[in-house]
């Protein structure tokens, strides 16, 4: 696998994924689900929060039964971010097109995120 350096952003050049997802790790966490921009969408912040993890080998109590629907219960009747975004890479149905949104911030933005959906999410 040919990993590539984006700024902070490690991924996969084909498929645009890193190897751990710490925003999936955090949602089956019962941290704090999805919206439709694939942002992690929290009570407090909205879509406005980084995470970050450590990987351990350390036993940790597992015991959480959070459940959260996968995606915000908001974000089906709202459609402000699909709307806003500029190359029309998200859509109504959860799916993302990780390249253009990539083709997008690199070219665009020199690798910086133009952050038009965190901008305009009412949560």
């Amino acid at each position: 696998m040919q990993i590539i350096r984006f700024g902070y952003w490690y991924a996969n050049r084909e498929t645009l994924k890193a190897s751990v997802s710490i925003k999936h790790a955090a949602y089956h966490a019962g941290i704090s689900n999805f919206g439709l921009n694939h942002l992690l969408i929290s009570k407090e912040y909205g879509p406005k929060v980084r995470m970050t993890a450590i990987l351990t080998d350390a036993e940790l109590d597992n015991e959480t039964n959070i459940t959260l629907p996968f995606i915000h219960e908001h974000c089906s009747s709202c459609l402000k971010c699909i709307k806003i975004c500029p190359v029309g890479a998200l859509s109504e149905d959860g799916t993302i097109n990780r390249h253009k949104c990539a083709d997008y911030m690199f070219n665009a933005f020199g690798g910086l995120r133009c952050g038009m959906c965190i901008k305009i999410c009412p949560l």
